[in-house]
């Protein structure tokens, strides 16, 4: 496993498209151009499902362009890769993401929600089972939680350290920053820009909030607007809606 370099994010185990590249001994560029030949292939919410974009910055200063994945992404990748050497690697990258589940499952610093979603994973159906369902009641337990006191809003809510930048939602579908992802949701009547300039939804789309799926996030500077942010839950329906929004445009 010492060969293998993964990380762990948000309790999600990833690997990166330079290692691979150097592992299985292939240009990074040719990696890249595979994965991008992937994402043409299946939907937008699947490829996210697997590859998240991101950057790295080379020796040199320049900011260049990586994949992460998961181990479904990996394997989708890695799949035709052939000869002795390919399966070596394969085998070893397989038993490193075993390990790491299984430490990461295991480990007190993670909560109890994160080791159910990493046990959706397991390869036990009643283990993912169970955990679906014990997961399903944590939600439950979310909606029906009492209502946060106004004195605790801004510690507890404004300031959540959890919320989910639209930067980051739209770098997962492609884009370089926020703006694309945000005019197409306004082109949809989803979200406005408020008089403040501040990104809020539409009265239709107002259960987004009360719902759970998005929230507003103080800046730490003094008499800073607030920011529309995104739990992860809404991230996912993004992703989910997202081709239905860019076909109404059409």
């Amino acid at each position: 496993m010492s060969d293998i370099t993964l990380f762990n994010q948000d309790g999600r185990i990833l690997a990166s498209s330079r290692d691979v590249a150097e592992k299985f001994g292939k240009n990074h560029k040719e990696i890249l151009r595979s994965i991008d030949n992937i994402s043409k292939e299946i939907s937008t919410a699947q490829f996210c499902a697997l590859f998240i974009i991101s950057n790295y910055k080379a020796s040199n200063g320049k900011t260049n362009k990586e994949y992460l994945m998961d181990r479904d992404g990996f394997s989708l990748l890695c799949m035709g890769f052939t000869g002795t050497k390919a399966l070596e690697w394969k085998l070893k990258y397989i038993d490193a993401f075993n390990q790491m589940e299984e430490t990461l499952k295991s480990g007190d610093y993670l909560s109890e929600e994160e080791k159910l979603k990493l046990k959706l994973f397991s390869k036990d159906p009643l283990e993912v089972a169970s955990a679906h369902n014990k997961l399903v009641e944590l939600e439950v337990d979310k909606a029906t939680a009492p209502l946060i006191p106004k004195a605790d809003y801004h510690d507890a809510v404004l300031n959540k350290e959890d919320l989910i930048t639209t930067t980051i939602i739209a770098k997962d579908l492609g884009f370089s920053s926020a703006s694309k992802l945000n005019q197409i949701m306004k082109s949809n009547r989803i979200i406005f820009k408020n008089q403040s300039g501040t990104w809020c939804p539409y009265s239709d789309y107002e259960w987004l909030i009360t719902d759970g799926y998005a929230d507003y996030r103080s800046y730490k500077e003094e008499k800073s607007k607030p920011c529309l942010k995104w739990t992860e839950k809404g991230r996912k329906w993004i992703v989910e809606n997202y081709h239905e929004w860019i076909a109404n445009l059409k």
